[in-house]
Order: structure tokens, then C-alpha cells, then sequence
């Protein structure tokens, strides 16, 4: 087994908020090029259970791999193809609350699939003929809410797609627009303790917040580089229920900010590059128990792990 794990703890290189209340210091790094054990082709996206176990959406290989909260690698499943346990283009993982079941979205099989914790298949389901459209369906993201229902993000449907922990479908929500409850190119999306849902409305440029009646509770964002706006591609969300804090990764410019609840800037971090604190085409990310920021670093093949000061 070769793992590459880079730890710069001690190297005080902090990322300061505008308002100097709040900042982030580069923690460690783990991952690169490669397609050993803890290493990664292009890895897409990230989830954290509630014990602080990682999982890597590993596309360019074909896999999932799971590692411990200190970047350790403990194990891996998957290879490439259509069949039961296997992957085509793998796109999203999601950890379930109770940290027993592990979703995967790929988006040349069109299917989820859904695992135990380490990665015993138990099932899986399509998504192309729901909410009575055809093969235009093409989630990207997926989330879980308390209850155990499963959404998917569909970006050009436009829409929200529920199902149960079997993969039922229950209903889908939203259509094509820029009016409240309407989507263009949905993608991220994430459920706060009381399970209203945050979705990342990527063409039109804003975040939008609705309760479990898909109520439209708040919306902010526009175009641009200003504290709450938004570049073309910001597909990557997660919610920190001990701060009521969202996060969201802005791919375009490489960028990092954080809200409060209600769409209130808090701050910001991250440009472009290699170095530590720079990111390359960064597609997703996940906050852990302890509050720290775990970022799929796409382009440079690893993952970057961030610490809050204050």
C-alpha cells in the first residue's frame, strides 16, 4: 500500500476573513496522482459521517475510498462498469445521518447505488422515466435528510427528485426558471438538522433555501466576485449544524465562502494554484464533526483540509 500524506499543521499559514473575525488556517493534505491506495484520478466529491470517516468519490479509478478523519486510508470498493458494485463515471457519494449507509450517483450508469459503511452493496435504482420525463434526467448531486429520503439535483431537468431509502420516487420538485422554486442547472444540494434544503441554483447565479414543504424560505446571490456572489460553477455545499454555518466551494474562482442561515457573508478563502491553500478546478466539500473543511482539490488530485480559528 503507497499513501501520500502531507501534514503542514505546524506551518502557520492562515487564511484571514475581510472582517479579520474569523479565519482558517491550511491544516493538511492527503491524496495525490495515482492509483494506489490513498491515492486519486480526479476526485470528484466528498462526504463525512458522523464519526468523522471520509469517502472519496475517486472518478478517474472508478471507486470509492474511505479514510479516517486524519486522512489515513482504511478501505475501497468498486472498479469499473455497469454491474452491481461497479462504476461509470462516478459523480457524488452521500453518507445517510445515522452513518450506517453509503449513496453513490454516476452519471453514465444513471443510477444511485446504495452501500453499507464499508461497502457491501445492498441495492440500486435508475432515474431516467421519473416525474414522467425520459432520458434527459441528469443528477449530479445527491443529499439525505433525516428521515432517510434520498434527493437528487437533476441539472438539466431542472429540478428536485425525491425518493425513499429504497429507491421509491416519490415526487419531484421545481422546474426551469429564475422565480422562486425554480432552477437553472440545480447542483449542490444539502439538508440542515431541521431538514430545510439548500441548493446551489448555479445559472442563476443564487442560493436558495426551502423548508420540508418546499417553501421557499430564503434566497441570496447574483453574478460576480463580490462576497455574495457567485462565477459560473459552484457545485460544492455542505451545512455546519453547530454554527448554522453553509459552505460553498465556487469552482470558477477557486474559492471558498461561508454564510450564516440566512445568506449573511461570514467569509472567505482560497485562489488558484499548488500550493497549499490554492485550489485547481475544486468541486466539492464536506465539514466533519469538529468543524473542519475538507475540499476535493480536483485539478491536483488530492484533498485539503482546512481549521477555524478564532
Amino acid at each position: 500500500m503507497v499513501l501520500f500524506i502531507i501534514n503542514f499543521g505546524l506551518i502557520f499559514n492562515y487564511v484571514f476573513a475581510e472582517d479579520n473575525k474569523l479565519r482558517y488556517k491550511f491544516s493538511f493534505i492527503f491524496g495525490g496522482m495515482g492509483d494506489q491506495d490513498g491515492q486519486f484520478m480526479n476526485p470528484h466529491s466528498i462526504d463525512i459521517d458522523r464519526n468523522g470517516n471520509v469517502y472519496v468519490t475517486d472518478t478517474g479509478n472508478n471507486r470509492i475510498q474511505k479514510f479516517n478523519s486524519d486522512g489515513k486510508f482504511i478501505l475501497k470498493w468498486g472498479e469499473t462498469g455497469s454491474n452491481d458494485g461497479q462504476f461509470l463515471k462516478l459523480h457524488d457519494v452521500a453518507v445517510d445521518p445515522s452513518g450506517k449507509y453509503v449513496y453513490t450517483l454516476e452519471l453514465t450508469n444513471h443510477r444511485v447505488q446504495k452501500f453499507t459503511s464499508n461497502g457491501e452493496f445492498i441495492l440500486n435504482w435508475g432515474f431516467e422515466s421519473t416525474g414522467g420525463r425520459g432520458s434527459d434526467r441528469t443528477p449530479h448531486q445527491l443529499s439525505i435528510d433525516s428521515n432517510g429520503f434520498v434527493y437528487l439535483s437533476d441539472m438539466n431537468g431542472n429540478q428536485i427528485l425525491k425518493f425513499d431509502k429504497d429507491g421509491n420516487f416519490i415526487k419531484s420538485l421545481g422546474s426551469k426558471g429564475s422565480r422562486e422554486g425554480q432552477f437553472i442547472h440545480p447542483h449542490g444540494i444539502v439538508f440542515d438538522s431541521s431538514n430545510n434544503m439548500y441548493v446551489t441554483d448555479m445559472g442563476n447565479y443564487r442560493i436558495q433555501v426551502f423548508d420540508n414543504n418546499f417553501s421557499l424560505i430564503t434566497q441570496w446571490g447574483s453574478y460576480g466576485n463580490g462576497p455574495t456572489q457567485f462565477l459560473k460553477t459552484f457545485p460544492g455545499i455542505d451545512y455546519f449544524d453547530k454554527e448554522n454555518i453553509l459552505v460553498v466551494v465556487d469552482k470558477t474562482s477557486a474559492n471558498v465562502k461561508l454564510f450564516d442561515n440566512k445568506g449573511q457573508f461570514i467569509t472567505n478563502f482560497g485562489t488558484k494554484g499548488k500550493e497549499d491553500g490554492q485550489f485547481n478546478r475544486p468541486e466539492d466539500l464536506a465539514v466533519d464533526p469538529k468543524g473542519r473543511i475538507f475540499i476535493t482539490d480536483t485539478g491536483n488530485s488530492r484533498i485539503q483540509v482546512f481549521d477555524k480559528i478564532q
